[in-house]
């Protein structure tokens, strides 16, 4: 169900061009916030923001390279600008970067790796925090990866910039505590869909292994199911809305149990 609370807020997410992150808009847009996002590609963007506004939302979509600091800044700047606050942050974008072994892995390829997933979450927090402590309110959620908890061969840079993102979301949720702002991690397992498929076919490739065997691989928890991006969205919806006003500083895993720490 979707949370009745946001009527009126405004909520900003990176990487909505796909996946899970155009589920965030459309979800926090349903929700009754107004929604202002970003990607490198234009014309989803456009095409999403085409129809939320078609459904009645109030909805931004800026092209930005969140790798880059100041595109991190004109994301923030369009919806205070639009909207005169800033009330939720979700730090979706994100690559999953080359798979190699650490003696073959390229400087550029390690930094590309860590400016996607974890510079441009510190920047966007950096812009949207100033809002969120003058207004004394604000919710933060950075998407990490089981990988960032547990450590899987050939993926270094995607998981260091995974394990700092968990540290970054601590150490904000430690010094922005005073101002009522809150900063949580969801770290997903594998989810079912457009990326997912790419995750499995470059596994597959890197591993030497069947399509098949790499999807099982993926999805090992207990529960032997695949997570959706229904699943992210519920999960961080709540971790935003005032239900979970109590919970910050955390790494919320969802992924049918195949980490349990």
């Amino acid at each position: 169900m979707l949370d009745p609370q946001f009527d009126g807020k405004v909520a900003v997410i990176t990487g909505a061009s796909r996946g899970v992150g155009r589920m965030l808009a459309e979800q926090f847009a349903q929700a009754g916030a107004r929604v202002a996002f970003c990607a490198r590609r234009e014309e989803p963007l456009r095409a999403l923001e085409a129809e939320l506004r078609s459904r009645g939302a109030e909805a931004i979509a800026v092209v930005a390279d969140v790798s880059r600091h100041g595109d991190c800044g004109r994301l923030i700047d369009a919806a205070a600008e639009r909207w005169g606050r800033i009330d939720v942050l979700v730090n979706n974008a994100g690559i999953s970067g080359a798979q190699k072994p650490i003696r073959d892995l390229g400087m550029d390829e390690f930094d590309e790796a860590m400016r996607t997933n974890l510079y441009s979450a510190y920047s966007c927090i950096h812009f949207a925090s100033k809002h969120m402590i003058e207004q004394k309110s604000g919710a933060i959620v950075n998407i990490s990866s089981g990988i960032g908890k547990m450590p899987v061969a050939l993926r270094t840079a995607y998981g260091v910039s995974k394990m700092a993102l968990v540290g970054l979301t601590r150490v904000v949720a430690l010094e922005l505590g005073p101002h009522k702002v809150r900063c949580n991690t969801v770290s997903p397992g594998w989810i079912e869909g457009e990326r997912g498929a790419e995750v499995v076919a470059n596994m597959a490739k890197a591993r030497n292994i069947p399509p098949e065997r790499a999807r099982e691989i993926l999805v090992s928890g207990p529960l032997k199911e695949a997570v959706t991006g229904q699943d992210i969205c519920d999960t961080v919806l709540f971790l935003c809305s005032d239900r979970g006003r109590h919970i910050t500083g955390q790494d919320i895993n969802v992924n049918s149990g195949s980490i349990m720490f």
